[in-house]
């Protein structure tokens, strides 16, 4: 993920914002949950699985990725 002001310096066109495959995989993931629904896939859950309680959805495809993602529903 790389975040930052980007646009255009020279013609003082610049926005904060996010971009990379991490915020494109968070975009597909927030296009699948139900309402109040948080889920997260493998990479992120291997880094909170000690902090938060997660069951396995199981595995997807999303859009723009060449394998399927293993997906986690947050609890709490």
């Amino acid at each position: 993920m790389i975040s930052g002001n980007m646009g255009s310096a020279s013609i003082r066109n610049l926005d904060y914002s996010v971009i990379g495959d991490t915020v494109n995989t968070a975009r597909h993931l927030k296009s699948v949950a139900g309402p109040g629904q948080i889920l997260i896939y493998n990479v992120s859950y291997e880094k909170v699985r000690e902090s938060f309680n997660c069951r396995k959805v199981g595995v997807v495809s999303l859009k723009h990725k060449a394998n399927e993602v293993t997906v986690y529903e947050v609890l709490n």
